[in-house]
Parts: C-alpha cells; sequence; structure tokens
C-alpha cells in the first residue's frame, strides 16, 4: 500500500460526509486527496469495474470470480439504486478521489416471511485494506440497515479460510451458527463456508 495513503488513513477518522486532506507539515496545504463513504452513483460503473476486476485479478474469497465490464456495473448500479429507491437494500462505498476502494450492501432477504432479516456483505480492495476504511464502511451499512429497513436479524456467509472477514464480524458481534462443507466454489474447487448471524437487541 501506498505510504502516503496510509498514513492518511490512521491520522483521519472517515465518515460519510467528510472532505479529508493529507496535510503537508511543512506548507500545510491540502493535496487534493479526498476520501469519504457515500451512497453509490451511477457513474461510478467504471471504477466499480475496475475494483471488481482487481479483486478477480488477486482471487479474493468473494462470491465475484469473473471479470465485469463497466456495461455490466451500469447495469448492476441501475438495479442498486432501484432497490435503495424501494427500501429493499442500503449499500455505501469507499470513495477515494472519485475512485471506488470498497462496497458494502444490506438488502431483504425476501419481502414475505422473512422481511425482518437483512443478507449483509462487503467488498474491499487491497489498496484500502487494513487501515480500518473496511470497519468503517461495514458499521455505516450495518446501522443503517438496523435504523431504516428496521432488520431484526442480520445474517451472512463467510469462507472459513477468510480470517480477515471472521474477524471483522465478530467484532460486529456477529456468531457463528452452523458450517457448510464445500459450500462455496472457488477457482475450480470446493471450501467450506460459515454462516454467521446476528441478532439485534431491542
Amino acid at each position: 500500500m501506498n505510504n502516503i495513503f496510509r498514513f492518511f488513513i490512521l491520522k483521519y477518522i472517515i465518515n460519510e460526509n467528510s472532505n479529508l486532506f493529507f496535510m503537508n507539515k511543512k506548507k500545510l496545504k491540502p493535496k487534493n486527496i479526498k476520501i469519504k463513504i457515500r451512497l453509490p452513483r451511477l457513474s461510478d460503473a467504471k471504477s466499480c469495474a475496475e475494483m471488481v476486476n482487481s479483486l478477480v485479478s488477486e482471487k479474493a474469497m468473494i462470491s465475484l470470480q469473473k471479470k465485469v465490464t463497466a456495461k455490466q456495473e451500469l447495469s448492476y448500479l441501475k438495479s442498486l439504486l432501484k432497490d435503495i429507491k424501494n427500501k429493499k437494500q442500503i449499500s455505501y462505498v469507499i470513495d477515494f478521489n472519485g475512485q471506488v476502494m470498497g462496497m458494502s450492501g444490506i438488502s431483504l432477504v425476501n419481502d414475505n416471511i422473512q422481511s425482518h432479516i437483512g443478507d449483509i456483505g462487503i467488498i474491499v480492495c487491497s489498496r484500502a485494506r487494513g487501515v480500518g476504511l473496511g470497519e468503517k464502511l461495514f458499521q455505516k451499512v450495518l446501522t443503517q440497515g438496523i435504523k431504516k429497513l428496521k432488520f431484526k436479524i442480520v445474517k451472512l456467509g463467510v469462507f472459513v479460510k477468510n480470517k480477515p472477514a471472521l474477524g471483522l464480524y465478530k467484532k460486529f458481534g456477529f456468531e457463528k451458527i452452523g458450517l457448510i462443507k464445500n459450500g462455496v466454489s472457488y477457482y475450480g474447487k470446493y471450501e467450506d463456508e460459515f454462516l454467521m448471524v446476528k441478532y439485534i437487541k431491542q
């Protein structure tokens, strides 16, 4: 990871409304570095495709395992924004100088007998890992899902071998409730998956 980027993240707290700058100690002038957590936009299509493709290239332990085009991401974003408008999903992205470096979302399992349950997920590109950005993004989505969509239970699935993700989910109070042997396909082979859940205190 770029040292300036790491120093910058560690020094400041990120939130959806902040326009934060790396300050040169001598001149004390902003170097036009802006990071914020915000809602996704249709204009993010190209940037989202680049993020997804970087994750595919590194064979990250996520459900996406094929590279995508900006056109495909645009179609996905249109569907996503429609769900957000219809209060079926909440999603935020990490924006670094206009470049999407992470995305998280929480959505209804279904709007009938399980309308009280949300399904949450997160992806973060390698440049933005290890400095707390993913944690802040996940916290924002989880908090807004509980507040706006009134979820009573939030669930997720995670690769057993994905230790960083497991640590993040445990930090937010998710508990393992099951193990599916060979539950996920990972580049031509099968891997085990943990099922995790968080019960929201009333």
